[in-house]
C-alpha cells in the first residue's frame, strides 16, 4: 500500500512540474491563491455593440459562472468591479455544399475593465477573445442554422469568460487583435445530420 502511495505522490509532482512547465512556456505566470488579485468581484454592467442579441445577458451568467468554478466569490457589492463591452460577433461561412453554406464559424471579441472601487485604478483588458476556433455544422437549413448557433455562441462565450479569467489571474500576454483566419477545419462525421460545435486552437 505504501508503495502505491509512493507511486502516486511521484506520479502527481512530475504532472504538477509538466503542468507549470507548459504555462509557463505559453508566457503566463502562475500565482497562488494568496497572491490572486481578488477572493471576492462584483459585476458591473456588460455592453452589448453588436447586432446579435442578448449576448451580454448571457455573457454576465457564464462569467459568474466561471469566476465561481475558479474560487472567485461574486456578490453584489464588492472590492472590485468587472464591466465590460462585446464588441464583435461575427458569423462567418467556412464551408459550403451545393452552394448552400454547411459550416460557420463564429467570432467574439469584448473589451473589459477591471475597476479598484476604493482606489478608482481601471485596468483595461481589450480584445479578449476565445484563444479557439469554435465552429459549427448544419444540415443547410435556417432551424438547423439558427439551433446550432445558439449552442455554438453559448460555446464560444463560455471560452471568452474563460480567457478573461486567465488573462486577470495568470497575467497573460495582452493580444493586440482579435484572430481573423479563416481557416477551415473539416469535422463531418457520417451519420450525423448536425455535430456538435468544435473549437480548434487559435492560429493551429
Amino acid at each position: 500500500m505504501n508503495t502505491w502511495r509512493t507511486r502516486l505522490v511521484k506520479i502527481g509532482l512530475v504532472i504538477s512540474v509538466l503542468l507549470a512547465a507548459l504555462v509557463s512556456g505559453c508566457g503566463y505566470t502562475l500565482q497562488g491563491r494568496t497572491d490572486l488579485p481578488f477572493e471576492t468581484v462584483s459585476l458591473g454592467t456588460i455592453q452589448n455593440t453588436t447586432v446579435e442579441p442578448k449576448l451580454q445577458d448571457r455573457m454576465s451568467r457564464l462569467l459568474a459562472e466561471t469566476l465561481m468554478q475558479y474560487g472567485i466569490d461574486v456578490r453584489p457589492a464588492a472590492r472590485y468591479k468587472i464591466e465590460g463591452s462585446i464588441v464583435t460577433f461575427t458569423l462567418t461561412p467556412v464551408a459550403e455544399k451545393s452552394l448552400t453554406a454547411i459550416e460557420y464559424q463564429i467570432t467574439i471579441v469584448a473589451n473589459f475593465i477591471l475597476i479598484d472601487m476604493q482606489t478608482q485604478k481601471k485596468e483595461y483588458l481589450a480584445n479578449v477573445s476565445s484563444p479557439f476556433y469554435t465552429y459549427f455544422r448544419s444540415s443547410g437549413q435556417l432551424v438547423s442554422v439558427l439551433a446550432q448557433k445558439e449552442v455554438a455562441t453559448e460555446s464560444a462565450l463560455k471560452d471568452l469568460s474563460q480567457e478573461l479569467l486567465r488573462r486577470m489571474l495568470y497575467k497573460a500576454p495582452v493580444k493586440t487583435a482579435p484572430p481573423g483566419s479563416t481557416e477551415k477545419k473539416s469535422i463531418e462525421k457520417k451519420g450525423e445530420v448536425t455535430i456538435e460545435p468544435q473549437t480548434v486552437p487559435a492560429g493551429k
